[in-house]
């Protein structure tokens, strides 16, 4: 019992800066998604966020989707193709999201607050995100910066690093903690 309350400790002194990022709807086009992205990716939690729907909107429409994660990620993560105005996430990396998220229909639902392995995982609008930081995270005005997503399927949240690009704008930079494996139903 020591040793887990020492834990839950050092995990509370370890993880803080809790921040909630909304959404009350998903994008419907790469213009709708633009427009969230300029609001909120103005901090690196926002950033994370765009990433996640564009996860969510990938889940129903790919190729919908996969123009928002062109939108969503750092430019090294890029390469010449015609996703969208001459890009397309690297196949590797859109390969690994499509592998991952037909392994469990229920990951990206596991990082929207108050789902749950008990209620499978159910969501409803408004989505809301819950990232927290470390003394770890890096250095918020050069970046890289790294947030932590809460995750229902897992004991603890996810890293997602993010780098500001010349317009201010946090883009997904490594993404891929949060496509490891969730909880599975019961």
């Amino acid at each position: 019992m020591r040793l887990a309350v020492s834990f839950l400790l050092i995990f509370a002194v370890l993880f803080t800066n809790a921040q909630q990022v909304v959404v009350d709807k998903l994008p419907k086009s790469t213009d709708e998604f633009i427009q969230l992205r300029n609001k909120i990716a103005t901090t690196p939690a926002g950033g994370a966020t765009m990433f996640m729907i564009a996860m969510k909107v990938y889940e129903s429409d790919k190729d919908l989707g996969n123009q928002f994660f062109v939108l969503a990620v750092d430019k090294n993560r890029l390469e010449t193709g015609s996703t969208y105005k001459g890009y397309a996430l690297r196949r590797g990396d859109i390969q690994l999201i499509t592998n991952q998220m037909a392994k469990d229909k229920n990951l990206t639902n596991a990082y929207i607050d108050g789902s749950s392995v008990d209620n499978g995982y159910f969501v409803k609008f408004p989505y809301k995100f819950v990232y927290s930081t470390n003394p770890y995270s890096g250095d918020i005005k050069t970046g890289p910066f790294k947030v932590f997503i809460k995750c229902s399927g897992a004991a603890s949240p996810r890293p997602i690093t993010l780098k500001k690009n010349d317009k201010g704008i946090w883009k997904a930079a490594n993404w891929s903690s949060v496509l490891v494996g969730i909880k599975k139903l019961q």
